[in-house]
């Protein structure tokens, strides 16, 4: 792989997964949540998670061919919004167990109203992680992009055709369609845009999240994702 692309991936490939969670982050300083503003991007804030650990021999393992990932278009971080409900940017990968919870949460919580999510892949842990990306995505492009999504999550993902074609069945998708488009252009360059916007926030490690104008690294509980939603609701930015 060309070197400007291994630095432009950096920030993005550190092939990590965060050792903690974010439960009690959210503490109260009067009013406020205990954030600070985002040090790349103006008018975003962050939460502080725990250290990252697990980088990879080589976190580009099949992200060869991939196109050069875009600076990071804010535009492409949430996807059209269901009037008054909190956008919600979701990065994870299949391999990373935190996600699989925090998958689970974010489903739940959306079933409820309140929160539109925009699902990004960022697979990091490996060629496993990579395959399983491309599934979902090129599952996406007939329509079962959140089934395939939530029974990647569900289950140890065998990165395989075999595997691939029996999910495919259960899920009533197109296994020879979906083979394909799995390494065509517009799942490459999806995969190209969301690591794109980790580079500009600094995401190295699953599961990471944007809600609303703040970014959350690590796994959370219910309550806090509730409070932080609950925030920027009423947060002036989005008047």
């Amino acid at each position: 792989m060309p070197s400007s692309r291994r630095k432009a991936l950096g920030l993005v490939a550190g092939g990590a997964i965060m050792a903690g969670t974010v439960s009690g982050l959210l503490r109260r300083r009067g009013d406020g949540m205990d954030i600070a503003p985002h040090p790349r991007v103006p008018g975003f804030y962050s939460l502080k998670a725990g250290n990252v650990t697990g980088r990879l021999p080589d976190p580009f393992f099949g992200l060869e061919d991939a196109t050069e990932p875009p600076p990071g278009d804010l535009a492409r971080l949430f996807q059209p919004l269901d009037e008054g409900a909190v956008p919600v940017a979701s990065f994870s990968d299949y391999n990373c167990p935190y996600c699989r919870a925090v998958s689970r949460l974010l489903q739940s919580e959306a079933s409820s109203g309140g929160i539109d999510i925009t699902w990004h892949e960022l697979p990091l842990l490996g060629p496993g992680s990579v395959e399983g990306a491309r599934a979902a995505l090129a599952a996406r492009l007939q329509g079962r992009y959140l089934a395939m999504h939530t029974r990647l999550m569900s289950s140890r993902f065998q990165p395989n055709a075999a595997y691939l074609r029996e999910i495919s069945s259960e899920l009533g998708l197109d296994a020879d369609r979906l083979l394909s488009d799995m390494y065509g252009a517009s799942v490459q360059n999806a995969l190209a845009e969301s690591a794109g916007l980790a580079q500009l926030f600094g995401i190295h490690g699953t599961p990471a999240l944007v809600v609303g104008r703040v970014l959350v690294l690590g796994n959370l509980r219910q309550s806090d994702l509730r409070a932080l939603v609950a925030r920027e609701a009423q947060s002036p930015a989005r008047g």
